[in-house]
């Protein structure tokens, strides 16, 4: 969420914005792998709606609306504040300033930057689910991987400077 936002969002904080996007994306995927009879028979879904899909939905909408105005907003008054865009404008701060024509509205921003929150989550999602997988039914890839992660990183995260010095990790992501 680091250059959408500009910010990143830590797993062990427990933070009320970081828990509202994570519950947000969860329902939505729930909802998009959800078996839908209306699908396929769109007028059954007056009658028939086992999996409250069309209730979810419009639960759903606002609390999306909600969260990524506020994320608007702050983005709104720390430009105010600068004056200017800085050099480290996120997606968010490119939106905000674009003018005339290519201006969006705010349902449009909001659109836009809940697709890529949603979109975004998913990709790193499946790649990480497929690395997993990879890496359980090769446990000798494993084990080099872990060596190279504990001589490099240690036990801190890894960050974007280490990237260079894991080579073995970037060959098993490209692999997979």
């Amino acid at each position: 969420m680091g250059s959408v936002f500009g910010k990143r969002y830590d797993p062990t904080e427990d933070g009320e914005e970081f828990r509202v996007l994570k519950e947000i994306v969860k329902e939505g995927f729930e909802l998009l792998g959800a078996f839908n009879w209306s699908d396929y028979l769109p007028w059954l879904s007056y009658f028939y709606d086992p999996s409250h899909i069309v209730e979810r939905c419009e639960a759903l909408v606002p609390r999306v609306r909600r969260l990524v105005k506020a994320i608007i907003v702050q983005h709104q008054l720390k430009n105010q504040s600068e004056n200017a865009i800085s050099d480290n404008a996120d997606f968010v701060d490119v939106l905000l300033s674009l003018d005339g024509d290519e201006k969006l509205n705010e349902d449009d921003m909001i659109a836009v930057l809940w697709e890529m929150i949603f979109r975004g989550t998913d990709t790193v999602a499946l790649l990480t689910e497929w690395v997993m997988a990879e890496l359980v039914l090769h446990p000798e890839v494993q084990a080099k991987l872990r060596q190279e992660l504990k001589a490099v990183v240690g036990d801190r995260g890894v960050v974007d400077a280490d990237m260079p010095r894991l080579s073995y990790l970037r060959a098993v992501v490209k692999e997979c």
